[in-house]
């Protein structure tokens, strides 16, 4: 019964508002910036031009149930330069009386509403932050990498003290080396120091005290160092993992590698620039320095700046869907962008026009048969674009990005270095051994040492 009753009072009301507006002409101003709306000039012709956008499949739909008729004012780029923002231009169109509506869904606010007029509400939109996809990383929760160079400095630094602090005070307290001389005791320590690193043991000759102790803070530093060591470079090599989604003002203020952009002249701006206390003051200081952060138009401008990765850029949710899925068409399907949780805050969008429009209330009638009737969510559904794989949830899990299992290719390097340092060192070690072992046996059979032939 309630289905039946609300098809008929549809129907009354698309009967009393259709083909109220015959013979009106209305002027409606637009301006170029894809993916919201494209005005397309043949190359051969510049006075052939097409449409194409949300506006366009709107005003359609709305002149066919009032019965207008409308061409749109192009707002040029000199003009958006002039006035500073692309709302500001039209806005500018409709004060002049070039231009009847605003073509350009915007948030009515309290400074706006004293010099023009809204319709009823059109969208109710969520606002999000596009952002740089982050890429899948290995290691980055861990302060220290296997291959920083201030590890290995670190390592170095800690042998070195060892040997020359084992070899003075051997030679200082030391009566059993008796007429050795100072290389072999720096070289005996420096040989038990690197078996001892390497986890291969040794024979330390002395019970001194002083000297035990020293050897065993190297051996228990030995131990920690390898241990640690080992579980850092399995951990840092097998487990992926992302760097966090920006999805709050707060985090977008913590953030060290990310700044806050969005378009010069728009809500987003005002609130961020207007802000003296928390997160959207840090923001809003952050655009101050960076002007060139504050966006004047989107084709071109954002592209460029998203994609440098520097910033996360405050839009309306929609909008961001759309940025993403022309992002990802221009890398043959990659997520160059993502998108963060929705903020914790929404705006009414609706079309502006001339203070006192006398059809106020027949465009608001026919907007609201609109909703009832869904061809909003119709038209909306024309632009909802396949981007689930980019959106900020599935960040590191998706497919594409995933590393299910540990691989040899993950490896290569690792392996490369290790196996190829590793042999090196065996024939070192090798040869420094069969060395050693000819000059001992040539000392204890009472020969003078001198040239060796293995």
């Amino acid at each position: 019964m309630f289905f039946i009753s609300s098809l008929f009072g549809a129907i009354f009301f698309a009967g009393i508002t259709a083909k109220q507006m015959t013979g009106v002409h209305l002027r409606i101003a637009v301006c170029h910036e894809p993916p919201i709306f494209s005005i397309i000039r043949s190359p051969t012709n510049e006075s052939s031009v097409r449409y194409v956008g949300f506006p366009k499949d709107f005003f359609d739909y709305l002149s066919a149930l009032l019965g207008f008729t409308y061409s749109f004012v192009e707002v040029t780029p000199t003009m958006v330069n002039n006035k500073g923002s692309i709302d500001e231009a039209i806005i500018d169109q409709i004060l002049q009386k070039k231009a009847d509506i605003d073509g350009r869904l915007i948030s009515p606010t309290a400074d706006r509403m004293n010099y023009m007029d809204f319709t009823s509400a059109v969208s109710v939109l969520n606002f999000a932050m596009i952002q740089p996809m982050p890429t899948i990383q290995k290691g980055f929760m861990f302060p220290i990498k296997p291959f920083q160079s201030t590890v290995w400095y670190m390592i170095f630094v800690a042998f070195v003290s060892t040997v020359v602090f084992l070899s003075v005070i051997t030679r200082l307290i030391g009566r059993h080396i008796g007429t050795q001389s100072n290389i072999r005791v720096v070289t005996r320590n420096a040989w038990y120091s690197f078996a001892i690193l390497t986890a291969q043991g040794g024979n330390f000759p002395s019970n001194r005290l002083p000297l035990r102790v020293l050897a065993g803070s190297w051996c228990l530093i030995a131990v920690v160092l390898v241990y640690a060591y080992n579980s850092t470079l399995i951990s840092y090599v097998s487990l992926p993992g992302s760097a966090k989604i920006v999805n709050t003002f707060e985090d977008l203020a913590a953030s060290k590698t990310l700044r806050v952009t969005t378009q010069r002249g728009s809500l987003s701006a005002e609130i961020i620039l207007n802000s003296n206390s928390g997160a959207l003051k840090t923001l809003g200081d952050s655009l101050r320095r960076h002007p060139e952060d504050l966006l004047l138009t989107l084709p071109g401008q954002f592209d460029k700046i998203l994609h440098s990765g520097c910033c996360a850029y405050v839009e309306v949710r929609r909008l961001g869907e759309l940025l993403v899925h022309k992002s990802m068409l221009e890398h043959q399907g990659q997520c160059k962008l993502t998108i963060g949780k929705n903020l914790d805050y929404t705006q009414v969008w609706s079309f502006g026009v001339a203070k006192n429009f006398p059809y106020l209330s027949n465009i608001n009638m026919g907007i609201q048969l609109m909703r009832q009737s869904g061809l909003t969510t119709r038209i909306g559904k024309t632009y909802l674009k396949p981007i689930d794989k980019c959106l900020a949830r599935e960040a590191g899990h998706n497919k594409p990005n995933k590393i299910s299992q540990l691989t040899l290719s993950d490896l290569a390097d690792v392996f490369t270095m290790i196996f190829g340092l590793g042999c090196l060192l065996s024939a070192l070690a090798f040869l420094l051994e069969m060395l050693m072992s000819s000059i001992g046996f040539r000392v204890a059979n009472g020969a003078e040492p001198g040239i060796i032939i293995i």
